[in-house]
């Protein structure tokens, strides 16, 4: 798979997942930073680095390279590096905008050199693909780069083995010729490319992030939706290599189209990310909102809003830093995106204060949601100054207060809700902070 910054979440270890992208910039010089991953991390992401290695050799030993396929390899070594450049100056506004991990498009080359090559002459594909993308759009950790590119051939290697059990040794010689059955192949291979890849890699996040969650390892339905796209068009363009190879020039105009489209729509979510949590932004999250309660209405179903207050967080910034609070809001934003449905509203409204949005949900169920946060967030520990391991400082006293209301019972619009869980948030704070409180208490 090809997934900048070594793939979905691997460059972001320790950061919070899916759509919480306001990550910490790589800093110069780029280092080998292998050493700063846990035991398992190390022995895993060197295991597979490795594994790409053998698999390179055994296939240089069981088959020969034909010289049928020196022509494809030198057309997509050519259009791999000619694409880069071309797709350099969006490809690096999608880095400054995302700020961490995000699928680029260079499975288009990869996964027609996978169908078309021998796996010697594809992992030569994959290696110079991300060697260049390193060269000439962004230096990025050589260790997460290189356990990219092995995870690629390995998922590319697995796949032509695919092929050879089923039919044939590469695109161009598969004995089902151009029939149902041969798309059904190819299309399969596309998946367990897919699938394999993004297996590799969720193996390396859940070994590198401290209890990590089945949402810390997955990615967005987006970016699974391009990545198949991109392989979609590596099939075109193998297909295209074999039989035509001047329409080529078609798929790598359609992919940079695909690639300009691709960074506008990350221009316009980004607008709507708090930067430094990830999460929605207040304006955001009050359009969004709104938009839900219209549609809960529509249903005669309740809601419940949470306002979540971090306690005493000024008093934590003065005597660790501003760098350390920010640690501490990423963390909390974590938590919450863990502990509420995939389609609740969570949001950054500001300083310390969070809110959310729980449609269909029930007062009492509110308050179990909302007390189950408080739990969670007064059990973290939080490593300080950039750690990882333990093995630096740690915080462990972090509370919060939180208020709760009811739609429609607390109001007839997001305002009225909002206020109603807001003054909620304020009587908990008055009765001695780490505590739910509810809007009744305050209203009735």
């Amino acid at each position: 798979m090809s997934v900048s910054q070594v793939g979905v979440n691997l460059t972001s270890m320790g950061h919070v997942p899916n759509l919480m992208r306001g990550r910490a910039r790589l800093v110069a010089p780029v280092r080998w930073a292998l050493r700063e991953r846990p035991l398992s991390a190390v022995a895993y992401i060197l295991a597979v680095d490795a594994a790409a290695l053998i698999a390179i050799a055994v296939g240089l030993t069981v088959a020969p390279i034909e010289r049928s396929m020196l022509l494809p390899f030198g057309l997509l070594m050519l259009c791999s590096v000619a694409y880069t450049d071309a797709s350099r100056s969006i490809e690096q506004i999608r880095e400054q905008s995302a700020g961490g991990p995000h699928v680029d498009l260079n499975s288009v080359w990869m996964f027609a050199a996978v169908l078309l090559l021998h796996p010697a002459l594809a992992a030569v594909v994959i290696t110079t693909s991300y060697t260049y993308r390193w060269l000439r759009v962004r230096h990025h950790i050589v260790h997460r780069q290189t356990f990219s590119a092995a995870a690629t051939i390995l998922s590319g290697h697995l796949c032509y083995l695919l092929m050879v059990e089923l039919g044939g040794s590469a695109f161009g010689h598969v004995d089902a010729g151009r029939t149902p059955v041969m798309f059904l192949l190819v299309a399969g291979a596309g998946v367990l490319f897919m699938v394999v890849n993004f297996a590799l890699v969720s193996g390396a996040v859940a070994l590198t992030i401290p209890n990590p969650q089945l949402k810390a390892t997955l990615s967005s339905f987006s970016d699974y939706a391009l990545e198949a796209a991109t392989i979609a068009l590596g099939i075109l363009l193998a297909w295209a290599l074999m039989d035509w190879p001047v329409a080529a020039v078609l798929v790598v105009g359609v992919t940079l189209v695909l690639h300009r489209n691709v960074l506008i729509s990350q221009l316009r979510e980004r607008a709507r990310i708090d930067a430094k949590t990830g999460l929605l932004n207040a304006a955001a999250w009050s359009a969004a909102v709104d938009e839900e309660l219209a549609r809960t209405t529509r249903l005669g179903q309740p809601s419940g809003l949470l306002v979540i207050d971090l306690d005493h967080f000024k008093a934590i910034n003065d005597r660790f830093g501003h760098l350390a609070g920010d640690q501490m809001l990423r963390a909390v934003a974590s938590t919450l995106t863990n502990e509420v449905r995939t389609y609740d509203l969570v949001g950054r409204f500001g300083g310390e204060e969070f809110v959310v949005l729980l449609p269909a949900t029930s007062e009492t169920e509110t308050l179990h949601v909302a007390e189950r946060i408080r739990r969670r967030i007064e059990e973290l520990v939080i490593p300080l100054n950039g750690s990882t391991n333990g093995s630096a400082a740690s915080f462990d006293a972090l509370t919060v207060s939180i208020g709760i209301a009811a739609y429609p019972r607390h109001g007839d619009d997001r305002a009225e809700v909002l206020h109603a869980a807001d003054m909620a948030m304020y009587a908990a704070k008055a009765a001695g902070r780490n505590r739910v409180c509810e809007a009744a208490a305050v209203t009735e």
